[in-house]
């Protein structure tokens, strides 16, 4: 420690103090005389530590300092790995010619996926003005797309995303997403982004652990990653043939394989659950595993498979059994898409969910001519956790809901 650093006093004993130092944990002597309490700032000097001022109260036990510096430093830590994991997103990008796009955090519709909840805001048009509903977003897919038909080619948004009713170990209403897409590729491409991104992020993160002590995680040493279609995964951990089946031999299947399945349930309800509570549980901990390949049921805004009607071109990618990516050969036609958007909604009022506009903006420059396109959908502060092998989503952010 040079002398002239400043310093936060976590705690003092008789003869020493702990001293909280850019985001780590020091004990230090004290000279006789100098009295010192938690949540003085202190300066080291050659004779020792200086009192430099002294807090109106104590510092709290649920206050900024006390958590983030609890567990020597846990969260502080994390901090500083989210800064170094975000350099090294950004880098990998601009190396390979992605344009960072700005997308707005505020839109006419946050996306119809049944089940996404969005977070409504009321704009006021000029002081005193009428009242507009807003969304924040889900997603910055559709502007993304939307540039995409305006002609830029490689594209990548970095900012926030909001879904209402998701908090939990993996989930904050606010979070972190990375999207990218490729003008003119397929879904294989963004794979192949993502296989050679991962272990520069691993990297980034485990410099910092170096740089401060922390010890290594299993993640950031994994294995071959490891590439199964979406039929392989369920037959293999959930053992469950999906091939060639109608619904009532599906239900049938799947009842005899153990899973709840109820009369209503139709073809998508009983592959998540499968996937959710038979495939995810089993993944393989050390290597990246790639899911792709989804029954037409489960396409999302992903465009069909051209050589099987019934795949569509998406893949998820997990790692420590953790799903961080979602991602497709994109949609691009308008006609399927406004389909696509007509039967969720009818799915969001039968279900008595929210009923959001659909996004005509972004059905006309998929009309105008959006070329085909590859894109992913990726969780920042997922990925930090996985790598970073932290436990729980507050954990890795500055500040989560309940204290934001």
């Amino acid at each position: 420690m040079q002398h002239g650093t400043l310093a936060r006093v976590l705690a003092v004993s008789e003869d020493e103090a702990r001293l909280w130092i850019a985001g780590r944990v020091f004990d230090h002597p004290t000279r006789p005389g100098l009295t010192l309490r938690a949540g003085d700032l202190v300066r080291l000097v050659s004779e020792g530590l200086v009192l430099v001022s002294r807090p109106t109260q104590l510092p709290s036990a649920h206050g900024d300092l006390s958590r983030l510096s609890a567990e020597r430093g846990l969260r502080y830590g994390a901090v500083l790995e989210r800064a170094a994991l975000l350099r090294a997103l950004r880098s990998f990008f601009d190396h390979h010619g992605f344009i960072e796009i700005d997308a707005p955090a505020m839109a006419t519709s946050p996306g119809l996926e049944l089940h996404l909840d969005a977070i409504s805001v009321g704009v006021r048009e000029g002081m005193g003005g009428a009242l507009t509903e807003r969304f924040l977003v889900t997603s910055p897919e559709f502007h993304m797309k939307r540039l995409l038909s305006a002609g830029f080619e490689r594209i990548y948004s970095l900012g926030k995303a909001f879904r209402s009713g998701e908090r939990g170990v993996w989930h904050n209403p606010e979070f972190a997403m990375l999207e990218w897409y490729r003008a003119g590729e397929r879904y294989p491409a963004i794979v192949d982004d993502l296989l050679a991104l991962l272990p520069l992020c691993a990297g980034a993160i485990a410099a910092v652990r170096a740089s401060r002590g922390a010890p290594e995680t299993d993640a950031l040493t994994m294995g071959e990653p490891l590439r199964v279609t979406f039929a392989e995964a369920l037959g293999r951990w959930a053992g469950l043939d999906i091939r060639d089946t109608d619904l009532t031999a599906l239900r049938q299947r799947a009842r005899a394989s153990g899973l709840d399945v109820r009369d209503g349930d139709d073809e998508a309800d009983i592959l998540m659950q499968a996937m959710v509570e038979r495939v995810e549980p089993n993944l393989p901990r050390d290597r990246v595993v790639v899911i792709e390949r989804w029954p037409i049921c489960l396409a999302s805004l992903a465009c069909q498979d051209p050589d099987d009607p019934a795949v569509a071109e998406r893949f998820e990618v997990y790692v420590r059994g953790i799903e961080l990516a979602n991602g497709f050969t994109e949609l691009v036609d308008a006609t399927e898409q406004r389909a696509r958007f007509e039967a969720d909604l009818a799915a969001r009022e039968a279900a008595r969910l929210p009923v959001y506009p659909i996004d005509e903006r972004f059905l006309n420059a998929l009309a105008e001519g959006c070329p085909p396109a590859a894109g992913v959908a990726l969780g920042v502060d997922r990925l930090l956790m996985v790598l970073g092998g932290y436990d729980d989503i507050e954990q890795v952010l500055a500040f989560p809901f309940e204290l934001a």
